[in-house]
């Protein structure tokens, strides 16, 4: 009676791990609760939204409401795109962005401006990848030290001087967006500490344009929790 007794007991004890197993088990680690899916599949991704043309390729960053304090802010973010798609393979010869500023900047009228093939025609680029900043924020409504920044993003091919992504009949491009950690209160407190701030969110918003093209993982864990320091 007592044998028979025992071999119930581990039919009982394998089906309850097995159903904690199948409803999700939790590893605390570093503060934070990870779903056993997250484990066994990895964190979830997103697909390419386009295939770039393995093109000569120019990233122009415009910002023609003024919202980025510095023009070197333009070239921090084109650069981001041009060297994550590189990183990537999926562009082999890239313009640096300033030499598409230059000419922006030295040509165009606030009434008149240059359109955006011309650019890439004097540049001598093949494929322009547009940006335009929408939206460049050191810290979110009531004061709350989070930088964040939005832009919308076109592709537009040279020669044929039309859009190939997102489809010509949307109006505008494809909107992207980041939001950082909270950032310390120090840096906002002097000159360098705010441009170390605006160089970081650049980045970011230029490594968020660069994930359109490639497939990536949705978010890092804790990217938006904790302080930055």
């Amino acid at each position: 009676m007592k044998i028979a007794q025992q071999k119930m007991k581990y039919p009982a004890r394998w089906i309850s791990q097995f159903a904690a197993w199948s409803f999700g088990i939790f590893l605390v680690s570093c503060n934070y609760l990870v779903p056993a899916s997250y484990i066994i599949d990895g964190p979830p991704s997103i697909d390419a939204q386009y295939t770039l043309p393995d093109r000569k390729t120019v990233v122009f960053v415009d910002d023609r409401t003024n919202l980025l304090s510095r023009t070197q802010l333009r070239a921090v973010i084109g650069d981001k795109v041009s060297t994550e798609l590189m990183k990537q393979g999926l562009v082999t010869d890239t313009i640096a962005t300033r030499d598409a500023i230059a000419i922006a900047r030295k040509d165009e009228t606030v009434d008149k401006p240059i359109p955006i093939s011309e650019i890439g025609q004097r540049v001598g680029a093949d494929t322009i990848i547009y940006v335009q900043i929408e939206d460049f924020a050191l810290s979110a409504p009531g004061g709350i030290a989070r930088p964040s920044a939005q832009a919308t993003v076109k592709v537009i091919d040279v020669s044929g001087r039309s859009r190939l992504y997102p489809a010509p009949s949307e109006l505008k491009g494809q909107p992207v967006a980041t939001s950082m950690r909270e950032v310390s209160e120090d840096l906002y407190q002097s000159t360098a500490g705010r441009r170390q701030i605006e160089d970081i969110l650049a980045a970011e918003i230029g490594a968020e344009v660069a994930k359109l093209f490639y497939k990536h993982e949705v978010t890092e864990l804790g990217k938006n929790l904790g302080v930055r320091k």
